[in-house]
């Protein structure tokens, strides 16, 4: 069953999404981030995030409520910026490197217990005694492994093309208000996969997932630490050179 789409772009919206996200079933969540110029010196416009307890995929409209997003309270004193920094719960991304960028420098959030599915990537292929020098994104990782229905392919490319300069669009169409159905559409559907992603990349390791996974988990946490330190350079060639860990 397709999950649900809720844009929260109210306290009281805000709030369901609390209550859903925090609830003591939830292991992992599934986030992902969309904006403009998506780091430090950019702004952060949308916040997709998914617990693996639930239907509901909650794209949270930082453009409407700013810091109210994170620090809004609900009357169990929760709010997301707790459930975001908790190490409780698994926070499972793919190329954390910027979106940890963009949250800690802009909103002080140091997201905890990450799982960077884009390193789960590259494991598969050392283990398959592969020479791994590049890494993958997101939308060919999910091509390569999950081979996603035909609609999946026809949101991204009409998501790109309104917002890819290069293909006619802009970065600002994630400030509009109200957001454009393909783009809402299109913010929802790869978080929906990721927690799929993550489940046959993990089954491509066989018996040696566990050491794997610990070392996906030391190294997502040193991904997030560089994304935080004044040398950390978000653009250019490097960042698409697969590390060694």
């Amino acid at each position: 069953m397709s999950p649900n789409i809720i844009l929260v772009d109210s306290v009281s919206i805000l709030e369901q999404c609390l209550a859903d996200v925090s609830s003591t079933s939830v292991a992992q969540l599934a986030i992902d981030l969309e904006g403009i110029d998506l780091c430090r010196h950019g702004k952060i416009s949308i916040l997709q995030i998914f617990a693996d307890s639930s239907n509901t995929i909650w794209l949270i409209d930082i453009t409407t409520l700013d810091s109210s997003a994170f620090d809004h309270m609900d009357e169990e004193g929760r709010c997301l910026r707790n459930v975001l920094q908790d190490s409780c719960a698994k926070k499972v991304f793919y190329d954390v490197r910027n979106d940890a960028d963009a949250l800690y420098n802009l909103y002080a959030i140091d997201v905890g217990n990450v799982y960077d599915l884009q390193l789960l990537e590259v494991a598969v292929r050392r283990a398959s005694k592969h020479k791994v020098k590049y890494l993958s994104g997101l939308g060919k990782a999910i091509e390569a492994s999950l081979c996603p229905p035909a609609h999946w392919k026809d949101i991204k490319q009409k998501g790109l093309e309104l917002f890819q300069p290069e293909r006619g669009g802009s970065y600002e169409v994630f400030e509009k208000r109200p957001l454009d159905p393909v783009i809402l559409a299109y913010c929802a559907q790869d978080v929906a996969l990721l927690f799929r992603l993550e489940e046959v990349l993990e089954a491509r390791l066989g018996g040696a997932s566990r050491v794997w996974k610990e070392k996906i988990s030391r190294h997502s946490a040193s991904r997030v630490a560089e994304a935080h330190s004044h040398e950390y350079a978000g653009k250019g060639q490097h960042r698409s050179i697969a590390p060694m860990f």
